[in-house]
């Protein structure tokens, strides 16, 4: 290469450093990376300037070592700059460090015969006698050399995205330019070659081009506007030289022009780059924005399907353990990077292991463990272990060992190998919560970093563990549910079986004192005194209610144990009906009023049915009324809507409120007590509902205050009788009691009360 090209590029690599560094300054003066990098490219280009006046000037043993102070000064004002570039913290004592070293370097070449001793011609060019020191100074400079290789290698290995290709780029382009400019500058001089000691400057370059790629394709500077200001400064520098050093004044009057007018087209045209690349950083931004917030709404959508998934297991299963291991199990699948989970509950005050996630080595997870999570229990204690220190300080605890979570109860041997075992990197415990105080703890086992935990699966696990409370709640909150129920259904059962019980005994001595009562008042043992006679009616009365009262509960007690006999016979809805109202007649005619049946015009078909039942119904209905109405009278009515037999008694009563007709049938049910005489038991509508529903028919009433009521019922027509009946037994009929005289004139129960087939007169 010619001296005068080489002088050029001298002088292009002195004048593109100085552009480069301070159109950077002038894009942000308040950064220190921006400040570093203009202190650095000063320094290489003073480097470069010290090589132009070398090759320039006369041969001078003091600008020959400027040469090596500003070279070596170059990688030292490296330093602050690469170490601020990695993200290191730039302290104090590196300022120290680093001042007093390059000064110790920049002054070195300037004591006579330390580092170079002489300059002689060789040639066309020159060469140089090495000192004492100059072994030593090469050392230094290269230990600088791979400090600053090995800050940008780590960086390098350990960042990623747009930071790692960065630190790629200018890590290969600082590394090939300070290998040659040290190469040319100290290893080859060693070896006797000192002729290339003129172009180790040049090489800055080589960094500056690896740099200006990476600024332009991966915005470590805005490289657009920097670019084209360097160029206009370079450019105009230049024609300047060409004005300046112009022979003739025709010359530098054009030179001046195309200074003039390079300088105005050249504003407009760095306007016009900033306009455009302030237009696309925006674009950018925008679309940075937007995949931003796609990302976050991906992220969003996954962790609420995790959340979908896991409310469908509580909504699906009660059962507490069997709900827990499914919900322990699926976290693995649905939080990225998630080894697992431990679920520990709080029993009678002590922390105890519930449930752990499945795992390929969850035997030997298990194994090693102990084989039984639950004996893990000890009593809830902060500095025991991070587990219990959650509960105690109500709030979230980390760590990189799983040892500060499970050691003790387990030895941290065996914690570390069940660490090693599923590869856990990170560990992190959330309280669960249950009216505001914790109840247990949910551990999650992470395979990264805690940094990239926090960035994917921090919220998602607390949400989690959130869940998880609610779950166990409800859970607990089922169980309990469940075994009041069956204690209620035990005591249930109990309660039917003491009043069938207790009714079948009370029988036995009601039917005597009915047989004794009856003996008497017909006058069969001798004449009565008229007023015993009265009070002896109504005790007789009075057994009759109580023998219906005893009926009623047998039959309460029958249906809803299913054990109620029924027998099916072909049964004429009307001739039923007309011996029901002979058996309630007297008691019309007491109150004057009028017990009417009326019929369809169409003939009513035979049905099978259970006539004592449907009896017991229509006695019960036509009771009822004849109660509740004290003016005018009651009327029945049957009729054949399609394919069933619907019987209404409509009565002039005093009707019932609207409000009153939703108890009606229900058990234990009555309506206006305080008004009336004579109340029932309050489960005559209850039997007849389960009567008539018993024969797949339905029941019911219209009425309104003061306007009278209709109660009325349907059963579906049956041309046989059935095989079986669901809630009942289906067997012969069980015929009324007989009462019969034994020796002495004791009256014997030889059949069950004749009251079990009706004839009651019941309240609602």
């Amino acid at each position: 290469m010619s001296e005068f090209n080489l002088n050029y590029i001298t002088v292009i690599t002195a004048v593109v450093n100085i552009a480069l560094g301070f159109v950077v300054l002038k894009s942000n003066k308040e950064a220190l990376l921006n400040r570093l990098f203009f202190i650095f490219t000063i320094i290489l280009a003073l480097w470069s300037i010290a090589n132009f006046l070398f090759q320039t000037l006369s041969p001078s043993l003091l600008i020959f070592q400027s040469t090596y102070s500003t070279g070596s000064l170059a990688l030292v004002g490296a330093l602050p700059w690469i170490i601020f570039f990695t993200k290191k913290s730039l302290r104090f004592a590196y300022v120290v460090i680093i001042l007093t070293l390059g000064t110790l370097l920049f002054c070195l070449p300037f004591i006579d015969g330390l580092i170079i001793e002489r300059i002689t011609p060789a040639g066309s060019g020159y060469t140089f006698d090495s000192g004492p020191l100059f072994s030593l100074y090469g050392a230094v400079l290269l230990v600088l050399l791979a400090y600053l290789l090995l800050s940008l290698t780590l960086a390098y290995r350990k960042s990623s995205g747009v930071d790692r290709t960065q630190f790629g780029y200018t890590l290969f382009g600082i590394s090939f330019f300070a290998l040659v400019s040290f190469s040319f500058g100290v290893v080859l001089p060693l070896f006797g070659i000192k002729s290339v000691v003129a172009y180790d400057a040049q090489s800055s370059l080589i960094w500056v081009g690896f740099t200006a790629y990476a600024i332009t394709q991966h915005k470590l500077f805005n490289i657009k506007v920097i670019a084209t200001q360097a160029f206009i400064v370079l450019l105009l520098m230049l024609i300047l030289f060409r004005a300046i050093s112009s022979n003739s004044t025709l010359d530098v009057i054009f030179e001046s022009v195309v200074f003039i007018f390079t300088a105005v087209v050249s504003y407009f045209l760095v306007r016009s780059v900033q306009g455009e690349v302030e237009r696309r950083e925006e674009v950018e931004k925008l679309a940075g924005e937007k995949t931003e917030a796609l990302t976050e709404l991906s992220e969003r959508n996954k962790n609420l399907a995790a959340l979908q998934r896991i409310s469908d297991i509580v909504l699906n299963e009660s059962e507490m353990k069997i709900m827990a291991q499914k919900i322990l199990d699926e976290i693995p699948k649905q939080l990225e990077s998630c080894a697992g989970a431990l679920l520990s509950i709080v029993k009678d005050s002590q922390l105890m292991a519930y449930a752990v996630s499945k795992h390929q080595a969850s035997a030997k997870i298990l194994s090693l463990a102990g084989g039984d999570l639950e004996k893990h229990i000890h009593p809830v204690k902060k500095d025991y272990n991070l587990t219990h220190a959650v509960l105690v300080d109500k709030e979230p605890h980390d760590s990189d060992s799983l040892s500060d979570f499970i050691s003790p109860p387990i030895s941290k041997a065996v914690a570390l190998t069940i660490q090693k075992l599923i590869g856990a990197r990170h560990i992190e415990a959330f309280p669960l919560y249950a009216g505001g105080e914790p109840f247990g703890v949910m551990m999650f086992v992470f395979t990264e970093s805690k940094d990239r935990v926090h960035e994917q699966n921090h919220s998602i696990a607390k949400a989690i563990s959130d869940d998880m409370s609610l779950a166990i709640q409800r859970a607990q909150a089922y169980t309990k549910l469940k075994e009041a129920n069956a204690y209620l259904a035990d005591l249930d059962k109990l309660k039917d079986e003491f009043i069938s019980m207790a009714s079948h005994e009370l029988n036995t001595p009601l039917a005597a004192i009915e047989g004794y009562l009856s003996m008497v008042l017909d006058e069969g043992l001798g004449k009565v005194d008229p007023k015993a006679k009265e009070y002896l009616n109504r005790a007789y009365d009075s057994s009759k209610r109580l023998a219906e009262l005893i009926l009623d509960l047998l039959n309460v007690s029958r249906i809803e144990q299913g054990r109620l006999k029924m027998k099916f016979t072909k049964t004429n809805f009307a001739s039923l009906v007309d011996s029901v109202i002979k058996e309630l007649q007297l008691k019309a005619d007491t109150k004057k009023l009028y017990l009417k049946l009326e019929t369809s015009k169409t003939e009513l078909p035979e049905t099978y049915c259970d006539p004592d039942r449907i009896r017991e119904v229509f006695v019960n209905l036509i009771g009822n009324s004849i109660k509740f109405t004290d003016k005018g009278g009651i009327t029945i009515k049957l009729s054949k809507p399609d394919d069933h037999i619907r019987a209404e008694v409509v009565d002039t009563g005093r009707g019932i409120a609207a409000e009153d007709q939703p108890k009606l049938f229900q058990k234990f049910s009555q309506v206006k007590r305080e008004i009336d005489e004579h109340q029932g038991t309050g489960l005559g509508l209850y039997i007849s509902k389960n009567f008539v529903e018993l024969h797949k028919g339905r029941i019911g009433v219209t009425s309104e205050q003061g306007k009278g009521a209709t109660f009325f019922f349907e059963i579906p027509i049956m041309k046989s009788a059935p095989k079986e009946v669901s809630g009942a037994i289906l067997e012969k009929p069980i015929n009324a009691a007989q009462i019969e005289t034994g020796p002495k004139g004791v009256p014997t129960i030889v059949k069950e009360s004749s009251r079990e087939s009706g004839n009651s007169n019941k309240g609602w």
